[in-house]
């Protein structure tokens, strides 16, 4: 568990808290049962004190009967107790030595004068000391003590009990505190699973109502404010540039039909000519970036996601392959195509057309002459898995999180055209169609694409299908087969 977490923290407060209380309870158990020993002790020798006192105040003449007497109510032999009567300092009975020889009472000394009732301890023995005097002037002490081994015992026990009672108590409790937090963090699990459940494709979903009447429901409903908020902004912004896309198409559409206009008379100076043709080429592509807002516009929209057909993915890329041909052979540069069975998903084919001819272009664009772009696809679990490689530039690897950011640039710096949006639509297609695409690159030896996108199931096929084999997404082999071992990883 980790220390730092909020349940580990909960858990431990709530056992140091339980330990302590536990360490004063056993600590006040435990004195109060010694003061309770010690004053029920006390009170049973004072009354058997005075109890002796009665007796031997009858037979104090007769001494061969005060022995039988005490012996017959008291037993002290066999109850381990021991019982000694003094009169002026001449002791008229002691008790013998208990049978399971607990203590020995002839080592016990002669009491000094008594003036006042004491308590004395003698190892495992408690005595009790008092002096009456008698009506006749003569002073009589009575001695009566306990054995304490059977208190010993029992506080032993009380003590063992506490010492083991508690460790397995704080484990009990340890271990019912965790549940009891898990279950009481329960609606924030159900809050953590339903926040990781929001998508591009799920936009409006909320997190779900907790019901506990407490902070994590405010929490909740606190985020769910901020997720509509979120949401409003977001669809503002799509609306803006999609509308802002849309108003500056026509005039840019314009200004490139009079400027084409122009480029076809042959009374202009040629200095004209060449500015006129610079400027035809930054509206062009000024229109391409346009085109691509909108596209991206369309994509993030609920209404850009159409309803989705079965696609074979092999066959849509070598129909891309052979339409991206000839732009291979201007440079020199081998176009490897897909083998292997049919490969199906579900989505838009325009769309998935258009992330394999951004993927090819971007290979051929940035792969040397003579150099080689090879696509495969295979299915690898549950998903579809399209991977194209080259051998060209490579991209650095702190440039390899960000090239699917708008309006990024690798190689601007070397003068290549593009408003870096290519990238950013292939992204948005494959978020769009439950996908991803993700980038593997070694500068100077080239780079490898790789998309992911859900197979289509049986069911969305209506037929049945073999499950395709399970073999790791985005799997090396394919580069091994691209360049010798070791160039691309």
């Amino acid at each position: 568990m980790n220390r730092r977490s909020l349940t580990f923290r909960l858990v431990a407060w709530y056992c140091a808290l339980l330990f302590l209380l536990g360490v004063g309870f056993a600590a006040y158990t435990y004195t109060d049962f010694d003061r309770y020993v010690r004053t029920s002790t006390k009170a049973t020798l004072v009354a058997r004190a005075d109890t002796i006192r009665d007796i031997a105040g009858t037979a104090l003449d007769d001494r061969a009967a005060l022995a039988p007497l005490i012996e017959q109510r008291f037993a002290p032999e066999l109850r381990a107790r021991f019982i000694r009567v003094i009169v002026n300092g001449q002791v008229a009975y002691m008790s013998g030595p208990p049978t399971e020889h607990e203590f020995d009472p002839s080592i016990i000394p002669l009491p000094t004068t008594v003036k006042t009732p004491r308590l004395e301890r003698f190892s495992r023995l408690i005595v009790y000391v008092r002096s009456y005097k008698l009506a006749d002037g003569r002073v009589l002490t009575v001695e009566t003590g306990e054995a304490t081994g059977m208190m010993r015992a029992v506080e032993k026990g009380l003590a063992v009990a506490m010492l083991f009672g508690l460790p397995v108590l704080l484990i009990l409790a340890a271990g019912g505190g965790y549940v009891l937090v898990r279950r009481a963090l329960t609606p924030v699990e159900s809050m953590i699973k339903a926040a990781e459940a929001l998508t591009f494709n799920s936009p409006h979903n909320r997190l779900p109502p907790t019901g506990t009447g407490d902070r994590i429901e405010a929490l909740g409903q606190a985020l769910n404010r901020m997720l509509e908020r979120l949401d409003n902004a977001y669809q503002h912004a799509s609306r803006f540039s999609a509308d802002a896309a849309h108003e500056i198409g026509t005039p840019l559409s314009i200004m490139r039909g009079e400027m084409e206009l122009l480029a076809t008379r042959r009374d202009l100076p040629p200095d004209v000519l060449a500015a006129l043709g610079s400027t035809l080429d930054e509206a062009v592509r000024l229109s391409q970036i346009v085109e691509n807002l909108m596209a991206l516009s369309r994509l993030e929209s609920i209404a850009g996601k159409r309803t989705h057909k079965a696609v074979d993915l092999t066959a849509l890329a070598d129909e891309t392959i052979d339409q991206m041909r000839l732009l291979a052979e201007d440079k020199n540069i081998r176009l490897d195509g897909p083998s292997g069975r049919s490969v199906v998903v579900l989505g838009d084919r325009n769309r998935l057309k258009q992330v394999l001819v951004n993927l090819f272009d971007n290979a051929v664009k940035y792969t040397p002459s003579g150099g080689r772009v090879s696509v495969a696809v295979e299915a690898a679990g549950t998903n579809a898995v399209l991977t194209v490689a080259d051998t060209g530039i490579g991209i650095a690897p702190e440039h390899q999180q960000l090239i699917f950011d708008r309006f990024f640039r690798v190689a601007a710096d070397r003068g290549e055209s593009g408003a870096g949006l290519g990238l950013a639509i292939v992204k948005s297609i494959c978020v769009a169609h439950g996908g991803r695409v993700s980038v593997n690159s070694t500068p100077g030896q080239g780079s490898r694409f790789c998309v992911e996108l859900p197979l289509a199931s049986a069911a969305d096929l209506g037929e049945g299908r073999a499950a395709p084999p399970a073999t790791p997404p985005c799997a090396p082999r394919m580069i091994d087969r691209l360049v010798p071992a070791g160039r691309i990883i």
